[in-house]
């Protein structure tokens, strides 16, 4: 499996995006929340992947955290749902309103998304409603989203550091917050060590 791709943007709209790495141009499937989080074009970014591989086509998908890509896998999973269906489901909702909808049971909302019919909504209510509960998704979003504000210099200074080597914000607040839970105060260089390790 093809963990992660990381090159410079030459092209990039809701849907796809081409990255150049080692003078080769590789054609990214996106949803709009990536979308969202990548930087403008001409600039570099680093993203977790999904190789898709069939007979006739080999596609890789492509998220700006981790917990999109779980989020993916577990669409991918359900009967019916393809990787272009999963996409279009992640863009119809942000992470955390997809989560909690089908963690609610909420078919009302997952028939909003273009492309989810009732039949589909119940089956990754079934299906996903445990599984997203054990993987503990929401929760890891909520720390992201939550209380950054305040970041001290030591934090800032490795957000700084981390941002300019292509990883994104919310996966270095995930891993400041993580880093944060131990109490003990870190100079820049630890907490860039420790932030790597987590990421």
């Amino acid at each position: 499996m093809i963990d992660f791709i990381s090159g410079i943007i030459i092209e990039k709209n809701p849907a796809r995006i081409v990255l150049e790495n080692g003078g080769l141009g590789y054609e990214v499937f996106i949803s709009t929340n990536t979308f969202q989080q990548l930087p403008e074009t001409g600039e570099k970014t680093r993203l977790k992947t999904y190789l898709h591989l069939r007979e006739d086509s080999v596609k890789l998908f492509a998220f700006s955290r981790e917990e999109e890509r779980q989020v993916f896998l577990g669409l991918i999973s359900v009967s019916g749902v393809g990787p272009r269906l999963a996409q279009t489901i992640l863009s119809g909702l942000s992470l955390v309103e997809l989560v909690r909808a089908i963690q609610a049971g909420d078919v009302t909302k997952l028939t909003s998304i273009s492309g989810v019919g009732s039949k589909t909504a119940q089956r990754l209510i079934v299906e996903l409603k445990d599984k997203f509960s054990r993987l503990g998704i929401v929760d890891d979003l909520d720390t992201v989203s939550s209380g950054f504000a305040a970041l001290n210099s030591s934090e800032e200074e490795t957000l700084l550091a981390l941002l300019s080597l292509g990883y994104k914000r919310p996966a270095i607040e995930k891993a400041i917050a993580k880093i944060r839970k131990s109490g003990a105060a870190e100079t820049p260089e630890v907490l860039i060590k420790k932030a790597l390790q987590v990421i």
